[in-house]
């Protein structure tokens, strides 16, 4: 402050001397302004001072003409600038400090014209971008979540008082190269708070998205209503620089293989629990490939019994979202999984996909229609298959939700048509049974809409495939097999008492 006092002494005291002889010359004029002077008026510094002061800040009745004087001040030593260049500077700060320099700009921000903050805004970007690339590990992992929480506020605060065109697009790159910072971490804390952080990005943007289309569908009713020609977009375009728009996201996502940090080398179940709104987003954007759905599927494979559960329930969320040639892609994948090494795991994700395919809206109609899971479930409850016994008893419960929800209403009848056959052959008959009850509790008491009443199905199987001469046939079958066990039963007895004796 002393040498600043001093140049501007040594300055005031040079604009005297060159204006001196203009004084001695101007006679009477010369007189009239000085006595103006000793009324109060400022000197040339004081001026120029004040000119100058009035292109860097905004006048205030809020505060004082001192206080703006020291903020000028401290702008004109680089005060600010130097402050901005030291976020980048080696050896990086934490973010409590990073927040500490950034305060007297955030305090000062209202007091500044608009071109000037706009341009300070641009250099803190810049700065906390480098800031960021450089940031350790270690350092970030040192980080708690309330600090980079405050750290995003006082930026929120920052970019929206300086009103730039792209301010919003410029932090939300700013929480983007964060979040993937703390996404590459081995901290798997931090890769929470990253994936964390990158979901609520996209649920923003889908937000915002939403807007703008309701936004279009009004404008475009009033034109019609006025009869006027609609330009699309014309709202739209302004509020679209605001945020990342979701095709950004998607952009950034791909570009900086969001999906390969997730289930790559670093893959933990609690990253794959959390990542189902990621993956839903790229498949609802379009931009789920086979590649990328390879790469979650093989993510399953030798792993821990943990890991898979969790691929497993992702995968299964993610169904709904699929077009039907990578729906056709994850059932193959699925039928490539051996009856003999299903878990209660394989078929959770087996009745998850079934009821994601079936209900896809990609899932064409009518004679097309792809029936995901039902031949599966039918074939691990039979008794030649290589499963439990209480595997082989929920499949058939699974079974039969499904042919009780009302997406699956076409196949009842052709699965009863099967249950016949089963029963017929004297197969696997205790679960065919209740999956035969199951089905026929689906059907009203009474008949509705095209839809057939119990008894009208009943008395179909009766005439069609003859149910009650099966279900006898089954019965005498039964009474043989219990009395020849019965038999054999009680000769085992007989020989071992006759042993024993």
């Amino acid at each position: 402050r002393s040498d600043a006092s001093a140049r501007a002494s040594a300055a005031s005291a040079a604009a005297r001397e060159e204006g001196a002889p203009a004084e001695a010359e101007g006679g009477e004029e010369g007189e009239s302004s000085g006595d103006s002077g000793s009324e109060g008026s400022f000197s040339n510094d004081e001026r120029a001072d004040e000119d100058r002061a009035c292109d860097w800040f905004s006048p205030s009745e809020d505060v004082s003409e001192q206080y703006i004087r020291n903020v000028e001040l401290f702008h004109s030593l680089n005060g600010f600038d130097t402050l901005i260049a030291r976020i980048a500077l080696p050896p990086l700060l934490n973010l409590t400090a990073v927040q500490m320099l950034l305060r007297p700009l955030i305090r000062v921000k209202e007091v500044l014209k608009k071109a000037v903050l706009q341009a300070y805004v641009r250099r803190v970007e810049q700065a906390l971008t480098a800031y960021v690339q450089a940031l350790s590990d270690e350092s970030l992992k040192a980080e708690d979540r309330k600090t980079i929480a405050d750290l995003h506020k006082s930026l929120d605060a920052l970019f929206d008082h300086a009103r730039l065109p792209d301010g919003a697009l410029l932090l939300d790159r700013l929480r983007l190269a964060l979040a993937l910072k703390c996404l590459r971490t081995p901290n798997l804390e931090k890769r929470l708070q990253g994936l964390s952080e990158v979901k609520d990005m996209i649920q923003l943007s889908l937000r915002k998205q939403e807007y703008l289309d309701s936004v279009e569908r009004i404008e475009r009713a009033n034109a019609e209503r006025e009869r006027r020609p609609h330009r699309s977009g014309g709202t739209g375009v302004l509020l679209q620089m605001g945020h990342s728009s979701p095709e950004l996201l998607v952009e950034w996502i791909e570009r900086e293989g969001v999906v390969e940090l997730i289930f790559g080398e670093a893959l933990h179940e609690e990253l794959v629990r959390r990542c189902v709104e990621v993956l839903g987003f790229l498949a609802q954007r379009g931009h789920m490939d086979s590649r990328l759905l390879g790469l979650v599927w093989r993510a399953s494979l030798d792993k821990h019994e943990t890991v898979k559960q969790a691929v497993y329930g992702a995968l299964a969320d993610l169904s709904a979202h699929l077009p039907l040639p990578l729906l056709d892609e994850l059932y193959a994948y699925i039928q490539s999984i051996p009856f003999a090494e299903y878990t209660a795991h394989t078929l959770t994700l087996l009745r998850g996909f079934a009821v994601g395919g079936i209900s896809s809206a990609h899932n064409p109609l009518k004679e097309e229609r792809r029936w995901y899971g039902l031949a599966e479930l039918w074939q691990l409850m039979a008794d030649a298959a290589p499963v439990s016994a209480e595997l082989r008893s929920a499949a058939a419960s699974v079974l039969a939700d499904l042919l009780a929800w009302p997406n699956c209403a076409p196949q009842r009848q052709p699965m009863l048509g099967q249950c016949i056959a089963q029963l017929s052959a004297g197969s696997s008959v205790v679960q065919t049974l209740r999956l035969l009850r199951a089905i026929l509790s689906s059907f009203p008491c009474k008949p509705r809409k095209k839809t057939d009443s119990a008894a009208a199905v009943l008395e179909w199987l009766v005439q069609h495939h003859n149910l009650l001469q099966v279900f006898f046939n089954e019965f005498l079958t039964y009474h043989r097999a219990a009395t020849g066990r019965l038999e054999a039963l009680t000769a085992e007895g007989s020989a071992a008492d006759a042993a024993a004796a």
